[in-house]
């Protein structure tokens, strides 16, 4: 069963909330984060580590790798 469990990405965790979404502005040097929405059961995914860590430094949030696990439609609950 272990070999089915995949990390999916990271998110951001700030006190006992996850960072959900981020306002941001695409410029010529990068992109500018303009506001961030936390939220208790929505959670953001980031694809790449570097990116949530700079979103939990801006938020003094930690970074949590997610995982999932493949189920196929014949396997009981």
């Amino acid at each position: 069963m272990d070999k089915d469990i995949k990390s999916i990405g990271y998110g951001v965790k700030v006190g006992k909330t996850y960072v959900a979404s981020e306002d941001t502005i695409g410029t010529f040097f990068g992109k500018v984060r303009k506001g961030l929405h936390l939220a208790k059961e929505n959670v953001k995914l980031f694809d790449d580590l570097d990116d949530a860590k700079g979103t939990a430094n801006a938020t003094n949030g930690e970074v949590v790798e997610l995982y999932a696990r493949e189920v196929e439609d014949n396997e009981d609950e």
